[in-house]
């Protein structure tokens, strides 16, 4: 009896997953085509993809593996490993939605807002999934904790801002020294960066007070 609960666990989590890579790599692209800003990390992925042969996903993947890296040999444990098994599907998924089920989609006027809203509530939620899977997720969590052990404060907020202050300085410089332009830099990239945290944070509050009323129903 106790195996047949935990397995249903697992499918659980796994089904969890799964539909949290999909919902961020899918929120990605919407973002990325509606043309009115990227997220901070994917300012520094899209400008790789502008800059080189690599694709959209392809640059998510590299970027992710050098700080899995990082972050490994920093602090000496094997175990960040496995962080390497999200942005892997995430970075697929991208390629996917990006140059083959939606190579053509390039919405304008009114719909470029539309599918940027849908994006920008679509990612906070697959990364609750992925939180709430309990498999490996995190990785710009295990970069931010790093870095302060590096540092050795616990300003936290002001770590978060240079995390998402850099990959921006970065992506805006490549792009600008080949193109002459700051490439997916617009508006919407502070209003993802404004509105990311507390999204996340009114999904897990409404995850608790669902799971918590079905708890007192039983």
């Amino acid at each position: 009896m106790n195996n047949m609960h935990d397995l249903s666990f697992q499918l659980k989590d796994m089904l969890l997953y799964i539909l949290g890579t999909v919902f961020v790599a899918l929120g990605v692209v919407l973002i990325f085509k509606s043309d009115l800003g990227v997220s901070s990390w994917d300012v520094l992925h899209t400008a790789l993809m502008l800059t080189t042969p690599l694709t959209f996903g392809t640059a998510i993947i590299l970027v992710s593996a050098a700080i899995t890296l990082f972050v490994i040999v920093y602090n000496k444990d094997m175990k960040f490993l496995f962080m390497t098994i999200p942005f892997v599907l995430v970075g697929l998924q991208v390629d996917l939605y990006d140059q083959v089920l939606l190579r053509d989609f390039a919405p304008s006027g009114f719909m470029q807002y539309l599918v940027f809203l849908t994006g920008l509530l679509i990612i906070p939620l697959g990364t609750v999934f992925l939180v709430l899977s309990k498999y490996p997720a995190g990785i710009y969590d295990e970069l931010m904790l790093t870095l302060m052990r590096m540092f050795n404060t616990n300003r936290m907020a002001l770590v978060r801002v240079l995390m998402e202050t850099i990959p921006v300085l970065v992506g805006v410089t490549l792009t600008m020294s080949v193109h002459q332009h700051a490439g997916n830099l617009h508006v919407g990239t502070l209003v993802i960066v404004a509105t990311a945290g507390p999204l996340i944070q009114t999904y897990l509050t409404l995850y608790r007070r669902l799971t918590h009323g079905n708890q007192q129903t039983d």
